[in-house]
């Protein structure tokens, strides 16, 4: 699953955001509380680890 079709939760309210793409940048906006969210406050999910075996 890629990171756009993830729901990524907003750092404040928890409701999905939107991830919006444009000339290679990625912003996140909740359409909840009506504003962007920093890149840096947002914790998508964690990556599968490889296997070990």
């Amino acid at each position: 699953m890629s990171e756009s079709q993830a729901t990524i939760p907003c750092p404040d309210c928890g409701q999905p955001l939107e991830v919006l793409q444009a000339c290679g940048a990625k912003s996140y906006f909740c359409p909840h509380c009506n504003e962007l969210k920093s890149k840096s406050r947002i914790e998508a999910p964690p990556a599968p680890s490889p296997s070990s075996d």
